[in-house]
């Protein structure tokens, strides 16, 4: 008899993996649109969801939360002693990294325990992505040992009967459960190098498809559209004139680490330019998904440094905040217009407007309209040193 109601204790412990236990079957989910799938800060809820009475957490019919309370917020600090008995280290997330909440005594989290083993051997493949285990209590009164290992006794143990190993922060309170707003086990936090939570989802194992690969291909779209947020926050904006066109703002050796340094946040691309036949090096500066080139930059092959960085895309500003295929010449200031001669050779034809400051100069260069009443701006180049007479 004392036997029956320990088995039958032990049963009513493995189906508490939330905080408002709902009856059904680990590893299952039984709702069609269930909260099983990868969800951000910014993803909308199905028509079905609902909120329990008394509880703020929209679930699904099974009881699994569809989000969760820190999507855009920071991860709150982490603390503890590891499965391996070595402190945790919280200065050690600094990468892209993956949290896993679960508990031995939870059977959800006993059958996505191979799903997390195998995510556990992908992100080893990743240098840019890590994982972190939390194993905690279903709540502060559920804390003892036996509460929180069972047979097991400990998380070590049970690693070694099972082959699994990877990093294991042991919660013993449930202070973290509740640091993390933890409203079901198991649960996976997507994390971003800034400590900010980026992603969530429940059990890999509810999931239908091929989860671990769905699950990192989610991550994965979360870290570029990351990428690309930032790209576009740091970048500077696209300008030339005669202070400088970017970070060229004077002599600089004409080779790919002071290119780079120049044109911090846009892609270099060598390429090759012709000239009277002959073929020489160049730099072109690119700002992707557009292939067209922002600048140019050519070299001064007898100093070894760049001679001339020059634009022909309308998104660069020029000093006026003239843009290339709309500005005029009729918009350009009387003082300016001065310093305008036709061009010669390979620019004849055309009107070449100069503008020296220091021992720099910037050349605006204007196409004539057919009917000779004005002229577009074409071109606009800066050449850091006027040393030698512009091309």
């Amino acid at each position: 008899m004392k036997r029956a109601i320990l088995a039958a204790a032990g049963l009513v412990l493995l189906s508490a993996c939330e905080s408002v236990p709902h009856p059904h079957e680990h590893g299952i989910s039984t709702d069609p649109h269930g909260a099983t799938s990868f969800t951000t800060a910014d993803a909308p809820l199905p028509e079905s969801a609902k909120t329990p009475k008394g509880e703020a957490i929209v679930r699904d019919a099974d009881g699994r939360p569809y989000t969760h309370a820190l999507l855009g917020e920071a991860l709150p600090p982490l603390s503890g002693e590891m499965a391996d008995g070595s402190t945790f280290d919280p200065a050690s997330l600094t990468n892209w990294t993956i949290i896993h909440v679960w508990g031995l005594w939870c059977g959800d989290s006993m059958a996505d325990a191979p799903y997390t083993a195998a995510l556990v051997t992908a992100i080893e493949q990743d240098p840019d992505l890590d994982f972190l285990s939390i194993h905690t209590p279903f709540n502060t009164d559920r804390t003892a040992p036996e509460d929180m290992f069972g047979k097991h006794g400990s998380v070590a143990a049970y690693f070694e009967s099972k082959g699994y190993s990877f990093p294991t922060l042991i919660d013993e309170d449930a202070g973290l459960r509740q640091a993390l707003q933890i409203n079901w086990t198991p649960s996976y936090l997507l994390v971003d190098p800034d400590g900010i939570v980026r992603g969530y989802r429940t059990d890999l194992s509810v999931a239908k498809g091929e989860p671990v690969k769905d699950f990192l291909k989610d991550v994965a779209r979360v870290k570029a559209e990351r990428k690309n947020t930032e790209a576009e926050q740091t970048s500077p904006v696209a300008s030339i004139g005669p202070d400088g066109a970017m970070g060229v703002t004077g002599v600089i050796p004409f080779n790919t680490i002071s290119i780079r340094a120049a044109f911090s946040g846009y892609e270099v691309v060598p390429d090759k330019m012709t000239s009277e036949g002959q073929a020489y090096p160049v730099f072109n500066i690119v700002a992707e998904p557009d292939t067209r080139p922002i600048y140019v930059v050519e070299s001064d092959w007898s100093l070894g440094q760049v001679y001339r960085v020059s634009t022909t895309h309308p998104d660069v500003a020029g000093p006026n905040g003239e843009h290339v295929g709309t500005y005029r010449l009729s918009d350009l200031p009387e003082s300016d217009r001065a310093g305008c001669v036709e061009g010669e050779d390979t620019s004849a034809g055309l009107l070449m407007c100069n503008e020296m400051k220091a021992n720099a100069q910037f050349q605006r260069v204007f196409d004539p309209l057919e009917d000779g009443s004005d002229a577009v701006l074409v071109r606009m180049t800066y050449y850091p040193s006027a040393s030698k007479s512009p091309d």
